[in-house]
């Protein structure tokens, strides 16, 4: 492979512009040392993403660059939303919480040691998943998990981010009630109602593992996971979350995997959208849903020199 003589970075600045100016002066200094060319655009807020996302396409397109993502699973979301289908190698810079995808393909959550990796990256083909016109990387859903993502946002606009506060988030919304989803779930050789709490499609094998989820190494694959969790109390469904943080996931009469290439999903009383969380960002999609792996690959740097999956 060629080196890439050109980095354009898009950084997401919402956590604070001092620390995002840090960040940025650091990937600067450390592919211009490797003797690259890089652009650094910084974000701040939705549209400014959107608008720094398309300049650094652009560029790319022209100068035979790559596009490099910095930040969380998010704003990783969103660049490749742009990138993928564009032909051009995509880079990212793993900076969130938990950096399910990052990590998931080995990359450092060392914002230094993942600058320094793109100097010598080989590009891997990486299967992405696909609701409606969507993209995600590490999941996407619809009831009570997009719900449990969304309180946990909120808290951590009070009380910053951390995994502790995330986990808070999580007991204080699983002990409220939550209404039904009714579906109408039609498979490749199926078609059957169900009441659901949440549903998820996942493909990111690393988080499924985490979960304890059976069948998680699919996703390496291309395939998708599903995970329904049906109706139940408020104390089953904290078995459910104790389970999944002990990493002892089994199916049973409430929670069911399962894996799967294509799935519609449709609400049996009409709406005109649904809230679907993708990646940890929420929008609305005008149903059906259809859930399956993008017949695009994106083309992923990954370090020339494997770690191993999941450290940082």
């Amino acid at each position: 492979m060629q080196p890439i003589p050109i980095f354009e970075v898009v950084m997401n600045a919402g956590s604070g512009r001092n620390e995002a100016q840090a960040r940025r002066a650091c990937v600067e200094r450390v592919l211009r040392e490797g003797g690259r060319q890089v652009e650094v655009r910084l974000a701040g807020h939705p549209r400014e993403l959107r608008q720094q996302i398309a300049a650094a396409i652009a560029a790319a397109r022209s100068s035979g660059g790559a596009v490099v993502a910095a930040g969380g699973d998010g704003t990783i979301n969103a660049v490749v939303q742009q990138v993928l289908g564009s032909g051009l190698t995509f880079g990212a810079l793993p900076q969130g919480t938990y950096n399910f995808f990052g990590r998931n393909q080995g990359l450092s959550e060392d914002i230094e040691t993942a600058a320094r990796d793109l100097l010598t990256a080989e590009i891997r083909e990486v299967a992405v998943g696909r609701v409606n016109e969507q993209v995600f990387l590490v999941n996407a859903s619809i009831g009570l998990y997009r719900r449990l993502l969304q309180d946990r946002e909120r808290y951590k606009r009070k009380l910053g981010r951390s995994r502790l506060v995330a986990l808070w988030a999580g007991l204080n919304t699983l002990l409220r009630l939550h209404p039904r989803l009714d579906l109408c779930v039609r498979g490749e050789d199926s078609e059957h109602r169900e009441q659901v709490l949440s549903f998820l499609a996942g493909i990111n094998r690393l988080q499924l593992e985490r979960l304890g989820v059976p069948d998680a190494e699919a996703t390496d694959r291309g395939r998708l996971l599903g995970i329904r969790l049906l109706p139940q109390n408020r104390w089953e469904l904290l078995g459910v979350a104790l389970r999944a943080l002990t990493r002892d996931w089994h199916d049973d009469a409430h929670t069911q995997a399962f894996v799967f290439d294509d799935l519609l999903v449709q609400p049996t009383h009409s709406r005109r959208s649904l809230r679907v969380a993708l990646d940890g960002e929420v929008v609305r999609l005008r149903p059906p849903l259809r859930f399956h792996v993008d017949a695009t690959r994106l083309r992923l740097l990954v370090p020339s020199v494997a770690r191993p999956e999941g450290t940082a």
